[in-house]
């Protein structure tokens, strides 16, 4: 069989053959060629919508979902006190790279609102989270190279502002786009309206509609009007450009014009007002008036945005509420200070204006105290004020102008050798309440010992005065008393009870320059000199113990710190408990109080004295006179005042300048405040002292030739002395017999004793007497060296003017005629008309006869006849009582 392979093919039949038409056999490949590629690009299409949906499912959309815990970095705010009426008023904000305060939608204007949503997002109310109209535009600017972030709604900004997403890729768009319908799905319009005004950006450093409106307009964003809120929403744009305050000049290339940022504020808020009438939100009238609205901002256009300098309490509160949180939550300092200017915290500060204005008024002013060092260098001082309940009611940390923020603060940040002004702390409060000494004890204010063959410890002045209670010591300052009493109660038991009780910080051990030092000395601690020192601020606190009662609080610069958590007010630091720590006893704090007070009536703290107001205080001074101190306080307020130089050197002043500058600040402090007193204990027994001796005081005591030596003290019973003055006795002397000094002038108040010729009254005792001899107490020597002692007087021998009897003196001659015998007072004396008796008239002083001529012859005599004038005398009456003769 042959082969079919081989065979012709045969026409089928029923079919007529085809034409060949080359046009369409080309068209038919075309054909072919464009469905092809049609169809390849729909399957690359679903492919690609494939993989897109997985991406958006597996990478985007896992992302897309935004929770809105928004850190807006707040603003925080100091709030104090209005003494008047007793609210707590906002002071101050804080904040770090972003000034933010955070306001709640119905705070809002609606026509901040509306002016948004006009300028920004027309169809915000409308759309879902995304304006696809606005989007597909974005879109086609893709593909025409351009920015494709056009189109962005406000939601989709408030995305990228809480986000912080800055790169412009397909990728971000998409993730925005689906983060912005699903936080649309979420949250409702009012919240995100609300959240979007809180976080944009403003110029100025001003985040949120509400530091924006204080910024710009000086109000609250509750009280913009139409106009204002128009031209503030018109910032956020471009706050370069559009900003009130921007410094921009752009000048038309066609027109030349020049235009300031605030006229290009005008221009678009003027776009927005029109934008907000052509959506209806506003009517043509409102329009009008709006436009003709003359914008006040807080600056004039070419003013300079003035930097903020905290003063110094607000800079302490700072300082206070950044360690508390470190030592409270274990904090670094960086995150420390971040919540405070940028963790919305509420910090309520103890600070009092009025008084923190007083301190600034002095301390603001360098020529409140004018001194100026070998070296050139200014005067410098510092002051912390205690209220009762433990308040910093007010301080400076330097004197003059402050000049920045964080500078060196004087008053808390510095340590200085307190000099005489420890000695309350250190010595007398301690020895007191151990039941060691009370104001009447009696120490030798002389030398200690020799050291380097010089008398140490020195007075200021350099003298000494003997025997001398407590009291004095304190208010003269004496330094020998005061190393006596330490070494007697103990350095270590001195140490603990300062750390302890007034919780001041002493060193233990440092190393210095291969020497080790300590607090554990008497110079240290009975004379002030400190290896390091003590602030301002612990001083003010340990002084406010004693009109507190002997209770120590520890100051305070605020009373709480709280934080907005999820809506919730939140206590993040307490400080509101002011109980404090009973550490000295109602007997301590009484005497202490007596004792500091006689140092500023009478004693090295007069320039502190306050006109009509108990003060009471010590003052201080170290030995190179390289600082000077008043702590001083009354029932109100207690105030410790530093003076010196930065770098130091020796202060070269006739008073002490510490004490001025106290009562600078102080008597203005209580002006208006009635005087009162310390509290007075009870259990008080009123004692004659003799300040010698610390006993009762005797007559020899009052009798001191240094003037009288008694005081009166108030002592609790079981203080009160048993025995009277053993120093004193008395001697009778001869004031007509000074002592003679060896300059050759009477020595003031010392006298020969008296002899046995000196005169004297039959009826005088001892004692002063108003004849020449005196009786008198005699002790030991004075501050003058001049020994007031009995062992003295004696080697000075007796008197050198009465040494031997005095003649009688000639009797004054009688005349008989003034005889009377009713009357005492004429009659004479036995030297005068010897033999006179009263009840003998034979006795009675008569006046002789006048001879007289007889006129006879023969020699003879007569009798004398009676005087006519002449009549008996009568018979004399014995007087009642026995008559003694004078004479």
């Amino acid at each position: 069989m042959p082969s079919r392979s081989n065979q012709s093919p045969r026409p089928r039949k029923g079919r007529s053959e085809k034409t060949y038409n080359p046009a369409l056999h080309i068209l038919g490949i075309v054909g072919k060629v464009v469905g092809t590629f049609l169809l390849v690009m729909l399957i690359t299409g679903i492919i690609l919508v494939c993989f897109a949906m997985v991406y958006i499912k597996t990478v985007i959309l896992p992302q897309a979902h935004l929770d809105a815990n928004f850190d807006m970095n707040l603003t925080s705010t100091i709030y104090y006190m209005n003494q008047e009426t007793g609210q707590y008023e906002e002071h101050l904000s804080l904040h770090g790279t972003e000034n933010r305060k955070k306001v709640t939608y119905d705070q809002i204007p609606e026509n901040l609102v509306n002016a948004t949503i006009a300028i920004e997002d027309e169809r915000f109310l409308t759309h879902d989270g995304v304006d696809w109209k606005r989007t597909l535009n974005g879109v086609l600017l893709m593909f025409t190279g351009k920015d494709i972030q056009g189109g962005s709604t406000i939601t989709q900004q408030l995305i990228k502002n809480a986000t912080q997403y800055d790169d412009v890729t397909v990728k971000r768009k998409i993730l925005e786009i689906f983060t912005a319908l699903d936080f649309d799905a979420t949250y409702s319009k009012e919240q995100i309206m609300e959240w979007y005004l809180n976080l944009i950006y403003l110029g100025d450093n001003c985040y949120g509609v509400a530091t924006a409106a204080e910024n710009y307009f000086g109000k609250d964003v509750s009280e913009l009007s139409l106009a204002e809120c128009a031209s503030l929403i018109s910032i956020t744009n471009n706050p370069t450009l559009y900003g009130p305050n921007s410094t921009v000049r752009i000048t038309n290339e066609e027109t030349g014009e020049v235009t300031t940022g605030r006229e290009r504020n005008k221009q678009r808020q003027e776009l927005v007002l029109w934008k907000m009438l052509d959506l209806g939100m506003i009517t043509q009238a409102e329009y009008n008036e709006a436009v003709a609205e003359e914008l006040v901002f807080t600056r004039s256009e070419d003013e300079k945005k003035p930097s903020t300098i905290y003063n110094w309490y607000d800079e302490q509160v700072i300082t206070d509420v950044i360690n508390d949180l470190m030592e409270e939550y274990g904090y670094s300092e960086q995150l420390a200070e971040n919540m405070v200017y940028s963790g919305g915290l509420k910090i309520y500060a103890c600070v009092d204006i009025r008084i923190q204005s007083i301190v600034e008024s002095v301390y603001y002013d360098q020529n409140s105290l004018v001194l100026t060092s070998s070296k050139g260098q200014d005067i410098q001082s510092s002051i912390v004020i205690i209220d009762p309940e433990g308040n910093v009611v007010g301080l400076a940390g330097a004197l003059g102008e402050k000049p920045a923020n964080r500078v060196l603060n004087m008053a808390s940040g510095t340590v200085r050798q307190p000099g005489s002004s420890i000695k309350p702390l250190s010595v007398y409060a301690p020895a007191i309440e151990l039941g060691m000494i009370t104001p009447a004890s009696v120490y030798a204010d002389e030398p200690v010992r020799v050291l380097n063959g010089k008398n140490w410890p020195l007075n200021n002045p350099q003298t000494y005065r003997g025997n001398i209670t407590v009291n004095t010591a304190v208010e003269v300052s004496s330094n020998p008393v005061a190393v006596r009493i330490l070494e007697e109660m103990g350095a270590e038991t001195s140490f603990d009870f300062v750390e302890q009780n007034f919780h001041i910080d002493l060193e233990e051990s440092y190393l210095s320059n291969g020497e080790v030092k300590n607090d554990y000395g008497s110079s240290q601690l009975a004379l002030g000199g400190l290896t390091h020192g003590v602030s301002v601020m612990d001083m003010a606190a340990a002084y406010s113990v004693f009109p507190r009662d002997g209770v120590y609080i520890e100051p305070r610069t605020y009373t709480k710190v709280t934080q907005e958590v999820d809506g919730v007010e939140q206590t993040l630091l307490d400080n509101t408990n002011t109980e404090g720590e009973v550490i000295l006893s109602t007997k301590t704090t009484y005497y202490m109080n007596q004792m500091l007070k006689n140092v500023v009536s009478n004693g090295t703290g007069t320039a502190a004295r306050i006109s009509g107001m108990t003060v009471a205080g010590k003052t201080g001074s170290t030995t190179a006179n390289n600082d000077r101190w008043f702590v001083g306080y009354t029932p109100y307020y207690t105030a410790a005042v530093w003076v010196g130089y930065k770098t130091p050197e020796r202060i070269y002043a006739s008073n002490n300048p510490a004490a001025v500058l106290w009562q600078k600040v102080m008597s203005q402090v209580h002006e208006g405040l009635e005087n009162k007193d310390f509290t007075q204990a009870s259990g008080l027994t009123p004692v004659q002292i003799c300040k010698d001796s610390g006993l009762w005081a005797t007559e020899a005591c009052l009798s001191d030739p240094r003037g009288d030596r008694v005081f009166q003290m108030y002592l609790f019973s079981d203080d009160v002395p048993v025995e009277n003055c053993d120093q004193h006795t008395l001697v009778d002397v001869c004031t007509e017999s000074p002592i003679l000094g060896a300059d050759g002038n009477p020595i003031e108040g010392l006298y020969h004793l008296a002899g046995e010729y000196c005169p004297r009254a039959a009826d005088e005792s001892l004692g002063i007497t108003e004849g020449t001899v005196k009786s008198i107490g005699v002790l030991i020597s004075d501050e003058s060296g001049i020994e007031y002692t009995k062992e003295y007087l004696e080697a000075q021998g007796s008197c050198t003017v009465h040494t031997s009897a005095p003649q009688p003196p000639e009797p004054e001659e009688y005349d008989p005629s003034t005889f009377r015998l009713e009357d005492q007072s004429t009659w004479p004396t036995q030297e005068q008309w010897p033999g006179f008796d009263p009840t003998n008239p034979a006795t009675y002083p008569t006046v002789p006869p006048e001879p007289t001529d007889s006129g006879g012859s023969g020699g003879e005599t007569t009798e004398p006849s009676a005087s006519p004038s002449q009549t008996p005398a009568p018979e004399p009456t014995p007087p009642e009582e026995p008559y003694v003769p004078a004479g």
